[in-house]
């Protein structure tokens, strides 16, 4: 196929992930939540009527002023959608989007966030290569709030995360599990041994 040969003697093409948009049913709470929980900033909002079926409205969020936008909320989503064939937390097209924390106490305090803003199915989650919460958005996307260790062991891999433990407990008792895995190595080395096969990588 010409899609193989082009592949095959080209080098990788120079890009690296920008932002998403999600298609929402009730584009007000999908605000809502999005900068009074998770704390983005509305950039800009307009409507596209122009080669539409019906108006689609847009919301654009970010939390960095380099970044115009990193999530577009857009009206459109149909009324229904089915369930995860594998389990309901996911969800049935975006199985997840994912938000990198600095810390565990960075951890706590969105789980306090969620929480207190009546969010269910939150699960903390712990994979040893990261600490994890996951939780549903108004809509249900699922979304993940993560820290990294600083240890790696083969994925997929997930236990409970216990915060009711101490920091120092929680990152005791992981460094301890990692370490007892096979084909452990501490991240920064399986970084070192990953890179060289992400060849086609360049700064942008």
């Amino acid at each position: 196929m010409l899609t193989d040969q082009v592949t095959k003697t080209r080098s990788p093409a120079n890009l690296q992930f920008s932002h998403m948009g999600l298609s929402v049913r009730d584009i007000g709470a999908m605000e809502n939540f999005y900068t009074n929980v998770l704390g983005f900033t509305v950039t800009d909002r307009g409507l596209i009527e122009s080669g539409m079926k019906s108006p689609m409205s847009l919301i654009f969020l970010s939390r960095d002023p380099n970044d115009h936008h990193q999530i577009v909320l857009t009206t459109g989503r149909p009324a229904q959608l089915p369930k995860n064939e594998c389990n309901e937390q996911f969800g049935p097209s975006i199985n997840q989007i994912s938000f990198k924390m600095a810390s565990i106490s960075d951890l706590r305090d969105m789980y306090e966030r969620l929480m207190e803003a009546g969010h269910g199915n939150v699960m903390p989650a712990n994979h040893g290569v990261a600490w994890s919460i996951y939780a549903h958005d108004p809509e249900g996307n699922n979304l993940e709030f993560f820290v990294d260790t600083e240890w790696y062991f083969p994925q997929p891999f997930l236990v409970p995360l216990d915060l009711s433990l101490s920091d120092d407990e929680i990152y005791s008792e992981t460094e301890a599990f990692c370490k007892s895995q096979k084909d452990f190595e501490p991240y920064k080395e399986w970084r070192k041994r990953i890179g060289p096969k992400m060849a086609g990588y360049r700064s942008i």
